[in-house]
């Protein structure tokens, strides 16, 4: 009997001692957001089927590339991020602070938009690469409008956040107007769309696509390329970092009719926005390309080979080049006797 009462009187200490820890879940939803929101995003696979499929041009979405980076000090608050977007056709660079919050009266995590505005941006360019480049930096030099920030609210399979309605309102070109800007967020895809609305009809003015611009987060490849038999000696190029979302790399290759060649390789992570056959369902795939590129010609896929987008390596050997990505760099690898199946998403955090 002691002992029974013993037992009770531990179990109750420890479930109340459990209780006493509960926090609420805003806090759980900050944790997961703070977590899933860092890495490098790229909508190259919307933009290629956007094409593939012919679109109607106003539909068709201009590329980005996104950066997050966590900032690893409290200066801009405890979950702050570093963002980086670029936009390709519009050769535009533009970085931003986030910083993450919880809003009781809201029920959601609010997202401060902290601006660039004012100052020479350059410093800060590649501030994702080196976080020190903030350093500089404190939060009363970027601006924030309280009435533009987002609300994060779980929603299927990851978090949606918008801006209040209608309350993001300036001038534009002599109408009054509103940022309706919204984000959704996963552990595969950053969402996002930048719509500007007048505030008399709601109707858009800007170009921006009605469908959100859909960024797949980048898996890091560490990739090597052996050639031989073009030159006479074995040359290695080793430890190339590229993404899976269109990241590609060249090395030098000349001939004497192209003494500019270059051979890389690219690799991507196709997500099928159509099936390429009548009669089946055709299975998003992981893709290595083999690329040679010259002045005077377009790039040119010499050959390439393809596995399951959860696949952590792949690699092909066409004699004269030897190439192979990896997740692990292979100085890193372990050896093991039964391999757990790799998630789809498996990558060094940047």
């Amino acid at each position: 009997m002691r002992q029974i009462i013993s037992i009770f009187i531990v179990l109750s200490f420890s479930t109340g001692s459990a209780a006493a820890q509960d926090q609420p879940p805003l806090q759980r939803d900050l944790m997961i957001i703070s977590e899933l929101f860092p890495g490098t995003y790229d909508n190259m696979e919307q933009v290629y089927f956007d094409n593939r499929l012919e679109l109607p041009e106003d539909t068709r979405h201009e590329r980005v590339l996104s950066e997050v980076r966590r900032i690893p000090n409290d200066r801009f608050g405890e979950n702050a991020f570093f963002i980086l977007d670029y936009w390709y056709e519009q050769d535009r660079w533009h970085p931003r602070i986030y910083s993450f919050h919880i809003d009781e009266a809201a029920s959601a995590v609010r997202m401060k938009l902290h601006s660039f505005a004012g100052f020479d941006r350059a410093p800060y360019m590649k501030a994702h690469e080196d976080l020190s480049a903030l350093d500089s930096l404190a939060l009363d030099d970027l601006t924030n409008l309280p009435q533009c920030d987002l609300f994060w609210r779980q929603s299927v399979g990851g978090y949606h956040a918008e801006m209040k309605y209608k309350a993001c309102v300036y001038e534009e070109q002599d109408e009054t107007v509103y940022a309706d800007y919204q984000m959704m967020l996963s552990d595969r895809a950053l969402w996002k769309g930048d719509v500007i609305r007048r505030v008399s009809d709601d109707v858009q003015v800007n170009a921006e696509p009605e469908v959100l611009h859909k960024q797949l987060k980048a898996r890091i490849f560490s990739c090597s390329m052996s050639f031989s038999g073009e030159t006479g000696k074995k040359e290695n190029f080793r430890q190339i970092p590229i993404n899976d979302q269109g990241g590609l790399h060249f090395v030098p290759r000349p001939t004497k009719e192209k003494p500019d060649r270059q051979v890389g390789i690219r690799l991507r992570n196709v997500d099928w926005a159509m099936n390429n056959t009548a009669s089946g369902f055709t299975n998003d795939v992981f893709v290595m390309y083999i690329v040679e590129r010259a002045s005077g010609q377009e790039d040119r896929n010499v050959t390439y080979t393809w596995g399951a987008p959860e696949e952590t390596s792949v690699g092909l050997n066409l004699q004269w080049l030897l190439a192979s990505c990896y997740i692990t760099p292979q100085n890193q690898t372990r050896p093991y006797l039964t391999r757990s199946p790799a998630g789809p998403w498996q990558s060094p955090q940047p």
